[in-house]
This record gives structure tokens, sequence and C-alpha cells, in this order.
């Protein structure tokens, strides 16, 4: 199972910051611009979906790496085209009901963004799912132009060792990891 996240751009942004002088610097998302996607790999088919990203404010220590802020994904919203497997997914799996977001909480930054260009960062921190805390390490790939950063951060997420249903049914085995992909596009400020 493959996951990518969006909390990778908002952490790339933060990321851009560096360089700018000691004053830390937020980085705002703007969900319409980003998105979240999932991989799942199974048996006889590859199941890809999409998670809405409903917020993201990230904030950034550029001389510490210190960070803070968090991006939050819509649980309810999860869907992959095929209402069964949704249902099942909600149900069973992300228990969105119960758990209606899923939240990366940034803790730390490593690596720099230039003044304009593109860079890689790791956007250390954690990720809250079904009310558990993980923590998680996302490698991403940022690019700014002036105020404006995008970022892609691609993560694995190990679903069942955390603790949600595996949905595999006789014939039919997935992966246990899901691979979450995340494209950002947000703006600095200070």
């Amino acid at each position: 199972m493959r996951t990518r996240c969006a909390v990778s751009s908002g952490l790339l942004l933060l990321v851009a910051s560096v360089g700018m002088g000691a004053e830390p610097v937020e980085y705002e998302l703007d969900p319409a611009a980003s998105s979240a996607t999932f991989t799942l790999d199974a048996t006889l088919h590859t199941v890809h979906g999409e998670m809405p990203i409903t917020s993201g404010r990230l904030r950034f220590d550029p001389d510490g790496g210190e960070a803070s802020g968090e991006v939050v994904l819509d649980a309810r919203g999860a869907a992959t085209g095929d209402d069964k497997r949704d249902q099942k997914m909600h149900e069973e799996v992300l228990r969105s009901g119960d758990f209606p977001r899923l939240v990366f909480r940034l803790e730390r930054v490593d690596g720099a963004l230039p003044a304009d260009g593109s860079g890689e960062l790791r956007l250390v921190g954690s990720l809250e799912l079904l009310g558990e805390t993980h923590d998680v390490v996302i490698p991403a790939t940022v690019s700014r132009e002036g105020d404006t950063v995008e970022g892609h951060g691609e993560v694995s997420i190990p679903y069942v060792a955390w603790g949600l249903e595996d949905p595999s049914v006789f014939v039919l085995r997935v992966a246990k990891e899901v691979v979450v992909e995340l494209d950002v596009r947000g703006t600095l400020g200070q």
C-alpha cells in the first residue's frame, strides 16, 4: 500500500523560509490548489483514491529546524470511485464516522529551500490516525517562486501495523501499507 501526503508541501513551504532571517515564517496551504492521493496494491488490481485537504498552516524556525503547525485531511471525503469499496473503507478501515480527520503535525524540517528554485526537505512529525499518534518522516521536493511554495511528498503508511482493519478477503489480498502522496501549494508570510 502506498500513501502520499499533501503535508509535505506545507513543510516545504516552511523550509522555503530558510535564509529569510531568524524570524519564524508561516506557510498557509491552499486546500483548493492541493491534493492528497493514496495507492493500495492488491492481488487483482491497484486501488487509487483521494482524500480532501481541509487546512494547513505551518511555522518554521530557520535557525534551528524546529517547526510547528498541522495539515488536516478529511477522512469522510476519502473516495476510490467504487461505492461498495468506499463504504467498507469508511465503516471498517478508516472508521471515518468516529475519526473524521487525519492530522499531520510538523515538529522539524531538515533541509533548506533556496530563495527561488527547488530543493529537497525532510518533514519530521506525527500523523494522528484513528485517535492514535504515529511518528512519520516525509521526504519532499519543494519549489519556491516569490512567496508561493509548491511541494510534493510521499510516505508509506503501515496501516495494519497501526491498528487499522485489513480489508483483505478470501482471494483478494491487499498490501499492508498504503502509499500517500501529497501535492500542496501555498503562500509564505510572517
